[in-house]
């Protein structure tokens, strides 16, 4: 008895194209973080110099109300002492977003936002608070001409944030376009807080 292996064929010639063409669909992105260090240094180690400079220790705590910026070197420390009592730094801001990236939800801070509408298929914008990520981007270049040699930015929540809130701090510190088209780095060895789980 032979086996009919016409339906098998066409199978696999159908199943081929399909995963394909779905292929093209699924992009990977890669955010390079470096862990917390816990513990202590081995006591037999000498102590390291003092660099000249204090380090910035440049951090971004992501909260409902908006991002805090806060640095222990120089401008950075009177500023943050400065706005203890005054709030965020950048505060979030009502503004019309495109619904394309939040199709059936609605951008983050979602608390902030709970009373709205979700952004519904085919709707072009709608209004929402949002985090406002030009003016952090904005901050960042600033410190970045304050402090050009470092690199380094911690990142930290309150435990309700959204991970796409962290992310979108990342990729607003990562670099920037300058006018003429060039990109310069920013801040792109993210450490992210131990708090955040």
């Amino acid at each position: 008895m032979e086996l009919n292996l016409t339906p098998m064929m066409n199978l696999i010639a159908i199943l081929i194209p399909a995963l394909l063409v779905s292929t093209v669909f699924v992009e990977i992105a890669v955010i390079n973080v470096s862990a917390p260090a816990i513990g202590q240094a081995p006591q037999d180690q000498p102590e390291p110099e003092k660099p000249e400079t204090p380090p910035l220790n440049l951090t971004i705590t992501v909260t409902e109300k908006g991002y805090n910026v806060v640095g222990s070197a120089g401008s950075l420390a009177e500023e943050a002492a400065a706005g203890e009592n005054k709030g965020p730094t950048i505060p979030i801001i009502q503004k019309s977003v495109s619904c394309s990236r939040y199709v059936g939800t609605m951008p983050p801070p979602r608390s902030k936002n709970q009373g709205s509408a979700k952004c519904a298929e085919g709707e072009a914008a709608r209004t929402f608070w949002v985090y406002d990520r030009e003016a952090l981007q904005k901050k960042f270049v600033e410190i970045k001409d304050a402090f050009p040699d470092e690199r380094r930015v911690v990142i930290a929540a309150e435990p309700d944030i959204e991970f796409e809130a962290i992310t979108d701090v990342m990729d607003a510190g990562r670099d920037v376009k300058d006018p003429g088209g060039e990109i310069r780095t920013l801040f792109d060895e993210v450490i992210l807080s131990p708090g955040l789980s």
